[in-house]
């Protein structure tokens, strides 16, 4: 019988050769030819570069800009969220199967480089903001009242007691001054030695519940008797100390050093301080300009009100326009 015409060719089923070639899923092939790839095979995927990894590329961002944050005072605790964020969303970027790794490698290390060097900077910026802790400077007192006074050890009640009633438990140079009096003397040198204080800043360094704890009457003692402290040199190096950590107008410094959140320094010390403080105020301004595009971007005429503005730096006009013309 013929062939019927309009019968379809199709292709013969192939038997299994466990040693011929093999085919890919959807392909045809007879013995010595090469496969036939059907409609529906598998595509062959291009060899080249992964994927970009969109996490890895959040964290980075993330650790770029807790870095900058981080190393401004002001915004510290939110740039060391980021840090960890950036950290976090980093880990989990490694994980990401099939896609690059770099960006994910480099926001870790941006995250944990960037949190050593803002703990540098809280370090510095504390000694010249903050007192130093309670616990460690009740521990110094405590030696010291150890080693210069042999009635140390004697009862709390003795102690606070008038000396001329107790004339035994007292230094003797100390003359009819209580232990807690001279003690108060002490620690207020040895505050001295460590940060920058004013007169009103150190007296309330004594007397804070947060400091030496100390009475107002032996507070005040130790003040009168801090005979050899120059105050507007402490004011001074308290302003090169704000000049090296952070960016300040001559009027934003001035009212650092003498404000009651501040340094507390009086008028006439911070007058002193800025006027011989080593500032070029023109690199502050445009330190002060760049700091602030880090950290949101800014046209030139809303940059120069922020520059110049009372409730912001403070810098003089000519200060702000240089700071926008070498951007």
């Amino acid at each position: 019988m013929n062939e019927n015409p309009y019968t379809p060719n199709t292709p013969p089923s192939q038997p299994d050769h466990p040693g011929g070639p093999s085919s890919p899923a959807g392909a045809y092939a007879a013995p010595g030819q090469q496969p036939y790839q059907g409609p529906y095979g598998a595509a062959e995927q291009p060899k080249g570069k992964k994927p970009k990894n969109v996490v890895g590329l959040v964290a980075l961002g993330l650790g770029v800009l807790g870095f900058i944050l981080g190393c401004i005072p002001a915004v510290m605790l939110l740039g060391w969220l980021l840090l960890f964020a950036a950290f976090v969303t980093g880990i989990v970027g490694l994980f990401q199967k099939n896609k690059e790794k770099v960006t994910s490698i480099i926001a870790i290390a941006l995250s944990v480089i960037g949190s050593v060097i803002s703990g540098i900077v809280l370090f510095f910026f504390a000694l010249n903001t903050i007192a130093n802790d309670s616990e460690l400077q009740q521990s110094l007192q405590e030696l010291e009242s150890a080693v210069a006074s042999p009635s140390a050890t004697a009862p709390a009640a003795a102690s606070t007691a008038p000396s001329a009633e107790a004339p035994q438990q007292t230094k003797p140079t100390a003359g009819d001054v209580p232990r807690d009096y001279t003690s108060a003397l002490a620690e207020a040198r040895d505050y001295l030695k460590v940060s920058n204080f004013s007169y009103a800043g150190l007296y309330d360094q004594l007397t804070s519940e947060y400091g030496g704890q100390y009475s107002p009457e032996a507070a005040q003692y130790a003040m009168d008797n801090l005979s050899d402290v120059d105050w507007n040199a402490e004011a001074l190096e308290a302003a090169e100390d704000y000049i090296e950590f952070s960016d300040f107008s001559y009027a934003g410094l001035y009212d650092q050093l003498t404000s009651e959140y501040g340094s507390q320094f009086t008028p006439e010390q911070a007058q002193y301080a800025v006027d011989n403080v080593n500032a070029d105020w023109n690199q502050e301004a445009l330190d002060a300009a760049r700091s602030y595009l880090e950290i949101s971007e800014m046209s030139d005429a809303r940059l120069f009100d922020q520059l110049t503005s009372e409730y912001g730096s403070q810098f003089t006009p000519e200060q702000a326009q240089y700071a926008i013309d070498n951007l």
